[in-house]
């Protein structure tokens, strides 16, 4: 059925990170799959309309709009049943922000984004899921309008730092629903302290969006 005038909706999902390319500071993430997320909601990875946001590719920290980007996508598309991206974040001399977004990623801190997009055409669904019915929403159609690095992970079927070969190969197995270990003689990520990301940007930059969003994600404040 037609969704008019629908206000945006955000679907956070949970990744682990694997692969970086430091030189350039990017890594690929899978933004959204067509499997039930947590809510009991169906996106559908072929009605991704994709044409505004790949004129505006920029990525906010926790869909503050009012605040510089920490990064920008750039490559988003619909393949192989999910929606893919390529995050760049900019260095720490442009944006020292943004760095450390960038470094807790990289060393696992934060694990999520999320999409935030217009429904244009959807339907109530009903899943079985341990042995009770779920109703949701499945999203047909559906405008994203940006992709936003938050904290709170809704849906844990989404990776980042996938390789191009794994982006091109086969679908996701449930295994890829963990962290990627390390191949024989790789080196971990650098550990990251409190002294190396800065504590005190850390603390009041995260500390009140991450208690905000978590707020927002839990039905208690509306944007």
């Amino acid at each position: 059925m037609k969704t008019p005038q629908t206000p945006l909706v955000h679907k956070v999902l949970d990744f682990a990170v694997s692969q970086v390319d430091e030189a350039n500071r990017t890594f690929w993430a899978v933004a959204s799959t067509g499997k039930l997320d947590r809510q009991g909601d169906i996106i559908e990875p072929t009605g991704w309309d994709l044409s505004n946001f790949l004129s505006n590719p920029v990525i906010p920290w926790a869909h503050d709009y009012a605040a510089p980007p920490v990064a920008k996508a750039l490559e988003a598309r619909a393949e192989d049943g999910r929606l893919i991206f390529q995050a760049q974040f900019p260095t720490a001399e442009e944006y020292p922000f943004a760095d450390t977004i960038f470094k807790l990623y990289r060393g696992g801190y934060l694990r999520a984004f999320s999409v935030g997009f217009s429904p244009i055409a959807s339907e109530m669904a009903t899943s079985q899921v341990n042995g009770r019915t779920v109703t949701g929403t499945r999203y047909l159609r559906q405008e994203l309008y940006e992709i936003s690095c938050v904290t709170l992970p809704a849906n844990p079927q989404a990776l980042v730092g996938l390789s191009l070969d794994r982006l091109h190969g086969p679908g996701l197995s449930l295994k890829d629903l963990h962290p990627v270990p390390l191949a024989e003689g790789q080196e971990p990520p650098p550990a990251l302290s409190p002294s190396g990301l800065g504590a005190a940007q850390v603390n009041a930059a995260l500390d009140g969006l991450i208690a905000s969003r978590l707020r927002y994600h839990l039905g208690l404040d509306h944007d």
